[in-house]
């Protein structure tokens, strides 16, 4: 190790090599003047230096940055075979003026808003694309320059802080009891991480084609991938292989848990609607249209002439102070599992959910004449939006999240929640009659946030991953008392690969009927699939809703293998005068792609798996063949797409997914927890639940929340998420099983506090 007076010699003589080469540099420029103005300066914002390696070809190798040297453009400091290329500031205001003449860009109404409409994001987060490409093309930058240089600019000081909106600049916060809608302030230190229409994070360097934003492409050639559809067609077929122990209710609270943690923005119409892209010229298509070709000899599609599938990209983001970059794309959900599928993700929907009375949430109530419990409130001010085959006097339901109506049992696990919420919260008005409605629904909020913590990683994520995943990823709850593991340097914002790719695993789960069974959990019928996606109307009908969760809790899971069930590979989303839908799995792989998830084969080195360097090298780890399906497909085993590689493994053992998917679930989850600020574990904040309450909270189930919720359900099987066994799942009468005891939470009006305490 060198010594500190060597350290700090070498740290001097490397000052004073900037200091000469900066005047240098702005010597060789007439009229230069470091004073001109606001990014007016032949000032560098970036000087990244490349490193060429003798006797090959003169592609710069990346080898670092220095972001302190002021260079003008065009003056090169090269020694032996390293490069200084000095990026400035008025090449960066340059590039942002040249973008906004392509783009006719003008500037969003709400940029200082902490809560900016999609388009307005989307406006932003083109501008500072086009910006990217403009620098990348006039440096010839490399990805590496790109990804890892360009980041490294002083935004505040160019043309790009005016067009950079408020929700990812810097804002003071404050410590407090309750989140905030936004996420904004989870972390103190870096306020806009977590935080609503925020970029997604990364745990692998993109892999953009061009390093930018172009989809990815084979390395064997650089030529596009295989189609999705073909790919669907081979290996991801439909063979019913119904799980003798998982009930279709944890691929359900897999989705909805999903649907807490992201959303990629989609791009929308005028009336903020989807919109189609097939059905116009390819030269009149809006920009974000990404059409997947069909084969002609598709063997479904073909018998109706099809092929075109309709596909758009996500919307471009910004990153925190607006960063140039590679493409990033917007989660519009908070990252923390917070429920906000219950109360949304922004003040404005947030409000609107409520009826300011008593802590409640709107709920409609027509069938209280037939002793029913109420349903969401129906979306009537834009009643079309992702809503299919809709009757005149019917309406699909508003929630917290715009995916309620998506398929019929998030429609029922929405309802049970905002049911859960009214039920707690007229018992904590009960018990402190000195509350108002604000601080009713905010402390409901907090209980019902932490419960869907405990259910999620006591219930759902022991049986996903596995117990040595649970130890090994610290993803085991406490039994007692508090836990200390808050780490604030940990983003826990949802990584593109878990996003994209590994948290749709329960894709394969998805059964292609939806059965409804009675209170004495006998079946009564089923119905397609297809018929119930984007048309929740069923619940309209008395005494649905509870067959809907007989359903949940009765019907046996697909097996996880590669197949997929038609009614979403060829039916997902069919409308009503269609005799075909869309094709969930290559959706799934398009949208890796065009985010620029890296392929199978490199996850599985991050893993610690191990880089198969064969098809032959797979087919240990893959189920039916899908290694010498994948040869007869792909160039190489690193184009191998990660959702389909990773819903083909083996399962590991205890768990229900394979190696690599149980890596990357972990992974995030283990961020969730650690660099979430409010989790319910937490101690010694103003969030943080009393000794008694914490007791509390862990006595939550999801079948306890079934039975206080549903209608009329006598009895249920503890674990819900796996299907009921006499002897390892018994049923049990609804009053046996515990329940939140919410006197914990009644509240001494004059001294404050919680007098209440266990004997």
């Amino acid at each position: 190790m060198r010594s500190l007076p060597h350290i700090l010699l070498i740290f001097l003589a490397l000052q004073q090599w900037k200091s000469s080469l900066s005047q240098k540099y702005e010597a060789s420029v007439p009229g230069n003047s470091l004073h001109a103005g606001f990014g007016q300066t032949s000032e560098c914002a970036v000087v990244l230096q490349r490193t060429y390696i003798s006797g090959k070809s003169h592609s710069p190798l990346f080898g670092g940055f220095l972001n302190v040297i002021k260079a003008p453009v065009g003056s090169y400091e090269k020694k032996g075979n390293v490069e200084e290329i000095c990026i400035r500031y008025v090449d960066i205001n340059r590039a942002v003026q040249q973008a906004k003449y392509k783009l006719r860009y003008i500037r969003p109404p709400n940029i200082n808003s902490l809560e900016p409409s999609i388009p307005e994001i989307a406006a932003t987060g083109e501008l500072n694309q086009l910006v990217t490409k403009i620098l990348a093309q006039q440096f010839k930058l490399s990805p590496d320059e790109i990804l890892n240089g360009l980041s490294l600019i002083d935004t505040s000081r160019t043309l790009i802080w005016d067009e950079c909106p408020a929700h990812v600049k810097p804002i003071p916060c404050t410590i407090e009891r309750y989140r905030t809608y936004t996420g904004h302030c989870n972390n103190l230190k870096h306020p806009s991480w977590g935080a609503a229409n925020t970029p997604f994070v990364r745990f692998l360097p993109p892999a953009y084609s061009d390093g930018i934003d172009g989809p990815r492409v084979s390395i064997v050639d650089k030529g596009p991938l295989p189609s999705p559809r073909l790919i669907t067609s081979i290996v991801h077929k439909d063979y019913d292989h119904p799980n003798a122990e998982l009930s279709i209710l944890l691929m359900s609270w897999g989705q909805f848990i999903d649907h807490d943690l992201t959303l990629a923005a989609p791009p929308r119409n005028e009336l903020d609607h989807d919109f189609d892209c097939c059905s116009m010229k390819p030269h009149l298509r809006h920009p974000l249209c990404m059409t997947m070709e069909i084969p002609t000899q598709d063997p479904f599609f073909s018998h109706y002439e099809r092929t075109c599938m309709d596909f758009k990209r996500s919307v471009a983001g910004q990153r925190p102070n607006c960063a140039l970059g590679p493409r990033v794309h917007v989660n519009t959900l908070t990252s923390a599992i917070d429920a906000n599928f219950l109360y949304g993700s922004t003040d404005e929907l947030a409000k609107r959910l409520r009826l300011f009375k008593g802590g409640l949430m709107k709920m409609w109530d027509k069938f209280q004449q037939f002793g029913l419990k109420g349903l969401l409130p129906p979306e009537m001010d834009n009643p079309e939006r992702d809503c299919i085959g809709r009757p005149r006097h019917l309406f699909c339901f508003i929630a917290g999240d715009e995916r309620v109506n998506e398929q019929i049992h998030l429609t029922v696990l929405h309802t049970l929640y905002v049911r859960d919420h009214n039920r707690m919260a007229i018992e904590l008005g009960r018990l402190n009659p000195h509350w108002d409605d604000e601080k009713i629904y905010q402390e409901t909020r907090h209980i019902i946030a932490a419960a869907v913590q405990f259910i999620t990683y006591n219930e759902f994520l022991p049986m996903v991953v596995g117990e040595d995943h649970m130890h090994r990823y610290n993803l085991t709850l406490q039994t007692h008392g508090y836990w200390n593991g808050y780490n604030p340097n940990v983003h826990f914002g949802p990584a593109h690969g878990f996003q994209a790719a590994a948290f749709r695993f329960g894709h394969t789960f998805i059964q292609g009927n939806v059965r409804r069974y009675n209170k004495y959990h006998e079946f009564l019928g089923e119905d397609l699939l297809r018929n119930l996606l984007r048309q929740p109307f069923i619940v309209y009908e008395p005494g649905k809703m509870d067959e809907l969760i007989g359903g949940l809790i009765n019907t046996p899971a697909q097996t996880y293998d590669p197949f997929i069930t038609q009614e979403v590979s060829e039916h997902l989303f069919q409308e009503p005068h269609l005799p075909y839908g869309l094709d969930l799995p290559a959706i799934n792989l398009a949208r890796g792609r065009e985010h620029g998830v890296p392929g199978y084969n490199a996850y599985r080195e991050w893993c610690g798996l191990g880089r198969a360097e064969t098809f032959e090298q797979l087919e240990p780890y893959l189920k039916n063949r899908t290694a010498f399906l994948y040869s007869q497909i792909y160039k190489h085993p690193d184009d191998i797409d990660l959702w389909s590689g990773g819903i083909s493994e083996y399962p590991m053992p205890g768990a229900i997914i394979g190696p690599t998917f149980a890596c990357i679930v972990s992974r995030q989850f283990m961020n969730i927890r650690r660099g979430d600020r409010f989790w319910f574990e937490n101690s010694g904040l103003p969030s943080s639940f009393t000794p008694d309450q914490l007791i509390e909270i862990r006595k939550a189930t999801q079948a306890k929340i079934i039975c206080e919720n549903a209608d009329d359900m006598p009895t249920i099987q503890k674990w819900v998420m796996k299907r009921p066994h006499p002897i390892y799942n018994p049923r049990y009468n609804c009053e046996d099983l515990p329940s939140i005891d919410l006197r914990y939470w009644q509240e001494d009006p004059i001294n404050g506090g919680y007098p209440f305490r266990r004997k």
